[in-house]
């Protein structure tokens, strides 16, 4: 290593060795050399691109898919003293021009960017003129139509290359198959990449697949001895709430989070310090955290894939110690779960109705597309058209992934609101609430969070959202914006039949996509095989031994000692029993006791008197 590496290690993360594939990486950009990193979860991937981002002069973008993630490693840059910034939601042009100028003319080392934002022509033509050292794109599995969370803006990323060519490109990954890997070169053209694989195996972890009745005693005894920092992944946002309050009656102390929670940073801060060790999510939680000393990772439904599994479950032991991981099948769960993935692809008249109702709701009319960002609030719009959340949600998916519209979602939801200067005073308590408590909500309009004045009133959500439209609709208050958890941007303009068709088209795709994972995870559930080789081969390794350790290796172990046992309890030391004499005998097939015989022999418990003839020493 460098003395220059050594230095940087040491000032910014504190270590003095690189972990396995993070020094080869970091050497591959040095020498300008475009790469393809797949690494672990908690491999430590970012500091692949990072490390030689902060030495080689320029400006390092990375492009990431994950809103959160771009905001913690942002944070995380800037308390090492990093100047970085994140630009992933829609926004106007103006303030777009104003941080692509701060971002050149600010002395900043990094630039994070969603695949939507680096396709911007703006962006292009700015970064073009900047000078750059690196071009990373995390979450490159995300580019492969083979890949578990295929995005079709990912394919989108090689035009920016192609703006950047002596620029070296980094697509950084956790969860690559082999045919996965060579997608991602062959779409992104990268110039002989230097491939740095690391290791799948996490040897720390005991993996666990577990047939039960009784989930929740399962996973209670899964989470022993209580206080043991765990995460306990679950299906659905009420199953996670429903879940801990069980959990808690039961002893442990426990959290709930998933996407829709309110107070997010208090709950992770209450886990991170292990006040309520035990978190129980839906899915992606803990990604971007930085906590190794989680030792139970709990799966208490089926995860839609291998990759998903696997990368949930390498959030355990991230500190080297022994961790468990346990998954939970019940009866009844293969069928659940694939019903959850059909119903993730919305049928064709509800893809056509929620497309109308869309543009019904914004007012948008044919051959129009609004410029602006336009908030939206799914409950709100559920309600007024009498359609799921979720189908809502999922639509809205099938639409981002078509490039028709972006979404950003609020971490709280946001009202803005103005009352009229006439109203002094009020007997209603959430205007009398408003006019005492926000300053300046009759000369300008305000910000607020409904839902948080809603419970300082003890008032109603619904309550409060009625009184303001009855303020809205009487001339009383001017309110642009009514509790938008969310914003969206069009991307084309309106052309009905045109814009859907494409979508329309991949619907039969997506089911077959659906398909091929649930495959893989349901496999993995039903294998005979031990786990920990079944889920490295599907990443393209080839373990030399089964791992003993994990619940099939644990079981046939258990068979085995069983077998020699009961062809002890048939043997004695006077009389000789050939092997069909045994299988006769016994209820072990042939190869079942030539196993147990060979290892008897080997430990020389019993002998072989005559040829086929076996008796105790």
């Amino acid at each position: 290593m460098s003395p220059q590496l050594s230095e940087k290690l040491r000032q910014y993360w504190g270590a003095s060795t690189f972990l396995p594939g993070q020094e080869e990486a970091v050497s591959a950009v040095l020498d300008r050399n475009d790469s393809l990193v797949v690494l672990p979860t908690g491999g430590g991937k970012s500091l692949c691109y990072q490390l030689p981002g902060l030495i080689m002069p320029g400006l390092c973008v990375v492009i990431s898919p994950l809103i959160a993630l771009m905001s913690d490693q942002v944070i995380g840059l800037k308390k090492k003293g990093v100047r970085a910034m994140h630009i992933s939601g829609p926004m106007k042009e103006d303030s777009l021009i104003t941080a692509l100028d701060n971002c050149k003319f600010g002395n900043y080392k990094f630039l994070y960017l969603s695949p939507e934002r680096a396709q911007h022509p703006l962006v292009q033509e700015r970064l073009s003129q900047m000078n750059l050292c690196l071009l990373a794109i995390d979450e490159a599995h995300c580019i492969s139509e083979w890949g578990h969370d295929f995005r079709p803006s990912y394919r989108e990323i090689k035009t920016l290359k192609e703006r950047l060519p002596e620029i070296p490109v980094m697509a950084v990954t956790a969860t690559a198959t082999p045919k996965v890997r060579t997608d991602i070169c062959n779409t992104l053209d990268l110039k002989d990449p230097v491939r740095i694989v690391g290791g799948f195996d996490r040897p720390n972890i005991e993996l666990n697949v577990l047939q039960t009745t009784n989930k929740l005693d399962a996973i209670s005894d899964a989470l022993e001895p209580k206080g043991t920092p765990a995460i306990v992944y679950v299906g659905t946002r009420k199953s996670a709430a429903l879940l801990s309050s069980h959990l808690n009656k039961m002893g442990h102390c426990t959290q709930f989070f998933h996407g829709g929670v309110i107070d997010k940073e208090t709950r992770i801060s209450q886990w991170m310090n292990e006040e309520k060790p035990v978190m129980i999510a839906t899915t992606a939680f803990g990604m971007g955290i930085d906590k190794s000393n989680v030792q139970r990772i709990v799966h208490a439904s089926i995860p839609f894939s291998i990759e998903q599994y696997y990368q949930e479950v390498g959030r355990a032991g991230r500190n080297g110690s022994q961790s468990k991981a346990y998954l939970f099948v019940a009866p009844g769960d293969k069928e659940s779960l694939w019903k959850r993935q059909i119903s993730s692809i919305p049928q064709k008249e509800i893809l056509k109705k929620t497309y109308k109702h869309l543009y019904h709701y914004f007012n948008i009319g044919y051959g129009e597309r609004p410029e602006v960002l336009l908030p939206f609030n799914l409950g709100l719009f559920s309600d007024r058209y009498a359609l799921k959340q979720k189908t809502i949600h999922n639509v809205l998916r099938l639409f981002e992934r078509a490039q028709i519209l972006n979404t950003v979602t609020y971490d709280t939801p946001k009202t803005i609101l103005k009352l009229s200067s006439h109203i002094e005073s009020s007997d209603e308590p959430l205007t009398n609430h408003l006019l005492r408590n926000v300053g300046g909500i009759t000369e300008g309009l305000q910000t607020i969070a409904l839902d948080v004045v809603s419970k300082r009133c003890n008032l109603s959500l619904d309550y409060c959202l009625d009184i303001l439209k009855t303020l809205e609709k009487n001339g009383d208050a001017t309110v642009p914006q009514l509790h938008a958890d969310s914003a969206i941007q069009f991307l084309v303009p309106r052309e009905d039949l045109r814009t859907l068709l494409p979508v329309i088209q991949q619907l039969d795709r997506f089911k077959e996509e659906k398909k091929r994972l649930s495959k893989t995870i349901f496999d993995y559930c039903d294998t005979n095989q031990c786990y920990r080789a079944k889920l490295l081969a599907y990443f393209g390794e080839t373990p030399q031994k089964s791992c003993g350790s994990c619940s099939n290796c644990t079981h046939q172990n258990h068979n085995k000692k069983a077998i020699r046992e009961a062809v002890k309890n048939l043997l004695s030391n006077k009389e000789a029993l050939s092997l069909d004499e045994l299988i006769l005998k016994s209820t072990y097939n042939r190869n079942q006791l030539i196993e147990a015989l060979n290892a008897l022999m080997h430990e020389k418990l019993i002998e072989e008197s005559e040829p086929n003839n076996f008796k105790l020493v």
